[in-house]
This record gives structure tokens, C-alpha cells and sequence, in this order.
């Protein structure tokens, strides 16, 4: 038997209050899609709860409501209090759309809002059950199913208000506060600048590099087009199987052997390219997969390949291009100048396991530079919940842990952690860092799955069915997970200490160490 709106909510159930109105016939689903292993909750979260049952066709037969903690119960069971649909407000489709509620962004006041969009939804909105929750001023619910519900069957989820702060003062940052007298329109000029001769008058003429040019050329003009990364797959002896460890080795290194230049400059010898986009990768995935991804970045180059860039004839070519120091190499080098960096993500290779790539999230949020997650995701079987997401699958499984992450090259490895355990938070800092990028990536992807009249919700209290929802449940429980991973013992403020007062103290905790640039 299906249970539409209707069949559950009969024009007589409007006369009485939230908390009587039946369930549908449902369980709850353990372990919910988005629990995670572990996980505890206090009072006073928000969470989504997930049900499985008979609804209608739509839903999968699957369903959410959102509700807050309020009683921890024995045997890892809690009691919730429902939220109802008025409650998200912010992100609401119909806002600012015509015959929808005004767009009200720039009021600051949270219940200001929250009463202009009751007005709206009391008298326009189409969800008989929204207007109701309106007219009655309703915004939690203590449902008797909800009073002891287990815990594998909620998740945390972001309120949609609280934005995580950066646990690090990025360089841009600190400039901005020392010429707090500047216009505003220039703040902004000098935090998004990224022409090549701001970055010059900045960082000098060769952007502090140290390491060895190819053909007079620094790593800024090591860049590559989208077209020239696909023109790869069309070399002799490629096959969609090659990770881009046999890309190198087979192909890139017997057509750069003695050349002095990396595959990126050798290409674009007359006129070398620029690289706007400095792409952060691990070289154990698909070359394929890669090359998709970068196509479907929205991006158009040129891009900054490290695999494709450096010249890559033995190690002693490749330690001579890095130089005495990583602050001084062309990573950092190109990332001084960069409009933005690529974190790429493939089924076949986790680059929060890859030293260099934590490594480049760090210092491209240090240096300001605004970090884009492009991933590969594979459909395995019919269904949104079967799509393979990389970017979640790598990132929301477990924190950041770059302490056990890897380098191909043991040298580079040495001298990564060096410069890690002498800085200030050490690892620490890191991977708070990194977990603020996860954060604010999902922040972003947050998108609201439509009106909910459309997914007939089998229940004033529920949302709706997997189909609309699935996406949402995933975005709003990453943000609340990767923001429960920052750290506040290593976050930096304005009232911390400059790095240059901090004693270097290399004692394998948060405290002490210098500023890394």
C-alpha cells in the first residue's frame, strides 16, 4: 500500500496538531547512508534522521526529516524534536523567484528572516503542510516516533549558518590588516589579484624560485593546454589502462630525454604558456580518469601538471628543478602567481594519502590561492546512491591524516616533513587545514533539491524521498563532519603570536615552530 500526501494526511489531520498526526507504516534505516562509523551526538545537534517504507514511486522508499537532539537515551538511542519545512528558509528554491518569497540576503537579523519567510509561506506556499507549520508558528515538533530513535539511523548535518573559519592567516590576509586604510575595492583588487606583475612586484622577479630553469624559462611558463593533456592519449603505445606513473616512464621520458625541458615547455618552445592553474594529483590514478576530470573542471588552463611539467630525465634532473628548498620550488612558485589550484580525485588514487598534495592544499591556502575540487565519479549501478563520488569517498571516510601520508621519492619525503615538524600547528595545523577546505568545498555544493511539494512527503515532518534529497543529505552531512575535524587548539587569530615571536620548538606537538613563507 502507498501512502501519498493525501492517504497520510486527510483534510480532518489539520485540526490537530503535529504531534498526532500518525506516521506511515516505516523503520528506521540502520545504518543510515550517511551515518558514519562512530559517530556521537549531543544535545542540541542538528541531525537528519533517515526512514524506509511504503511511499510513493518517487521517494525510492526512502525518506529524511531533520530534527534536534534532545535527550541522549540508554543504548545509544536518542530523542529528537522534528524541525518542520519553514525551518529552511535560507536556501528555499522559490525565494527571489517571481511569486516567491523576497530575496532578503542582505538582512543581517537570522529571525528577521526566518519571519519573513513565514509570512510568505502562511498565505503562498503551495505545500498545504509548509503554510500550515506557518500559520501556526510551529518550528520543532516532540513526534512520539521520534522519542527514541537509534543512533545508526541519524547524521549530523550543517545548520546552513555557521561558516568554519580558516585555522591559518593566509598572506593575504595579514596584508589586508596592515593596510586597513586601503579601499575597499583595492582590498579586493590585492586579494584576487593573480596578473603576473602584481605577483612579480610582491614576491621579486623569479618569485623567489631557486631551483633550475628550463631553457631560461621558470616554472611559472612550465604550463600546458587542455587539448595538449589530451593529446597525450594519441602518442603511440597509449592505453586507457596507463596511470600516469606509465605515462612518464613510457611515453613523456623517451620524448624529453635530453631536451632540458619538461613536456609542458618543450610543447609550447616558441611561446610558453603561463600557467593559471597549478593541478594538484596523484600519480597513481588513470591517465584517462585525469584527463576526464580536468575536462569537466569548467577550466580551461593552461594548467600546471607537475607530471608534465618538470622535466623528468632522472632524479638528479628532477632535485636540480626543485631546488635547496620546497618554499622556493616551483610548486610554490607557480601557486605565487596561480588564479587557482585543482585538487583532482579519482576512483584509483586518495591524494589525502599523497605528502605532496596535502602538502599543496597548505600552501596554496597560505598563499591565498583559491583551491577547486574537481573529481571522477563512476556510475556502478542504476540509482543516485550508486554513483561512486570521489571526492566524498576519499574525504569524508576519515580525517586527514597527513602524517601517514606518502612520497614516491623518499628524498622529497624527508624534506617535506622537515619543514612540517619545524612550522607552527606541524601536522596538525595541516590537516585542520585541509578539512576546512573539505568543509568549504561542500559549503558551496549545498544546493537545495526543489519545492517539496514536489517529492510528496509521506509525513509533515519528513522532507521527501531519495531522488531530490540524496545530494543534500550528502553536501550538508560533509560540511558538519569536516567542521567537526578542524581543531581549535592550532587555529590562528589575530591575538595569536606572529610566527617570528614562536620559539622553534620541534617537540612533535602543536606548539611551537615558525611560519612556513
Amino acid at each position: 500500500m502507498q501512502h501519498s500526501i493525501g492517504a497520510t494526511l486527510g483534510r480532518s489531520t489539520f485540526d490537530r496538531s503535529p504531534e498526532q498526526v500518525p506516521f506511515p507504516p516505516h523503520q528506521f534505516s540502520i545504518p543510515a547512508r550517511y551515518n558514519q562509523e562512530g559517530q556521537t551526538f549531543a544535545i542540541g545537534d542538528l541531525v537528519w534522521y533517515e526512514i524506509k517504507g511504503n511511499f510513493d514511486i518517487q521517494s525510492g522508499g526512502l525518506q529524511w526529516g531533520e530534527a534536534i537532539v534532545k535527550e541522549i537515551l540508554p543504548e545509544n538511542r536518542y530523542k529528537l524534536a522534528g524541525k518542520t519545512w519553514s525551518y529552511d528558509h535560507l536556501t528555499h528554491p522559490l525565494i527571489g523567484e517571481q511569486n516567491g518569497p523576497p530575496y532578503y540576503s542582505s538582512v543581517a537579523d537570522i529571525h528577521v528572516k526566518q519571519n519573513i519567510y513565514k509570512k510568505w509561506a502562511a498565505v503562498h506556499h503551495p505545500n498545504s503542510h509548509v503554510r500550515r507549520m506557518a500559520l501556526s508558528g510551529v518550528d520543532e515538533v516532540m513526534h512520539p516516533a521520534l522519542s527514541s530513535v537509534p543512533g545508526e539511523a541519524i547524521f549530523k548535518v550543517w545548520d546552513r549558518e555557521e561558516i568554519p573559519v580558516c585555522p591559518i592567516i593566509t598572506i593575504n590576509t595579514s596584508e589586508q590588516h596592515e593596510h586597513e586604510q586601503s579601499s575597499s575595492s583595492s582590498s579586493q583588487q590585492d586579494k584576487t589579484s593573480t596578473s603576473l606583475e602584481d605577483a612579480r612586484k610582491k614576491y621579486g622577479e623569479d618569485l623567489q624560485f631557486k631551483g633550475m630553469k628550463q631553457n631560461n624559462f621558470g616554472p611559472e611558463f612550465w604550463g600546458i593546454t587542455l587539448e595538449q593533456i589530451q593529446g597525450v592519449k594519441d602518442l603511440p603505445g597509449y592505453n586507457e589502462e596507463m596511470k600516469m606513473y606509465d605515462v612518464v616512464n613510457t611515453l613523456i621520458k623517451p620524448i624529453t630525454k635530453g631536451k632540458g625541458m619538461g613536456y609542458s615547455l618543450l610543447l609550447n618552445t616558441e611561446k610558453p604558456l603561463r600557467a593559471k592553474q597549478m593541478v594538484s594529483h596523484a600519480w597513481g590514478e588513470q591517465y584517462s580518469h585525469f584527463v576526464k576530470t580536468l575536462q569537466y573542471s569548467g577550466y580551461e588552463g593552461p594548467f600546471w601538471v607537475c607530471a608534465l611539467a618538470i622535466y623528468q630525465e632522472d632524479e638528479e634532473a628532477v632535485a636540480k628543478q626543485l631546488g635547496p628548498s620546497i618554499e622556493h620550488g616551483p610548486f610554490a612558485t607557480v601557486l605565487k602567481q596561480a588564479t587557482d589550484m585543482i585538487a583532482v580525485f579519482t576512483p584509483a588514487a586518495d591524494i589525502y594519502l599523497r605528502m605532496w598534495c596535502v602538502f599543496e592544499i597548505f600552501i596554496a591556502v597560505k598563499l591565498g590561492v583559491d583551491i577547486r575540487f574537481a573529481g571522477h565519479n563512476q556510475q556502478y549501478r542504476s540509482g543516485i546512491q550508486n554513483i561512486y563520488d570521489a571526492i566524498y569517498e576519499h574525504g569524508q571516510r576519515r580525517r586527514c591524516n597527513s602524517m601517514v601520508a606518502r612520497c614516491g621519492n623518499d628524498s622529497d619525503e624527508k624534506q617535506i616533513r622537515e619543514v612540517i615538524n619545524s612550522s607552527v600547528g606541524k601536522f596538525e595545523l595541516l590537516d585542520s587545514v585541509v578539512e576546512w577546505c573539505k568543509a568549504s568545498y561542500y559549503i558551496k555544493e549545498v544546493r537545495h533539491p526543489g519545492p517539496a511539494f514536489k517529492s510528496k512527503p509521506a509525513h509533515i515532518l519528513l522532507l521527501g524521498g531519495s531522488g531530490k534529497f540524496d545530494y543534500l543529505a550528502k553536501t550538508l552531512s560533509a560540511v558538519a563532519i569536516s567542521m567537526n575535524r578542524i581543531s581549535t587548539d592550532v587555529r590562528w587569530n589575530e591575538t595569536s603570536p606572529k610566527p617570528e615571536t614562536v620559539n622553534n620548538v620541534n617537540d612533535g606537538t602543536c606548539n611551537g615552530g615558525k611560519d612556513i613563507f
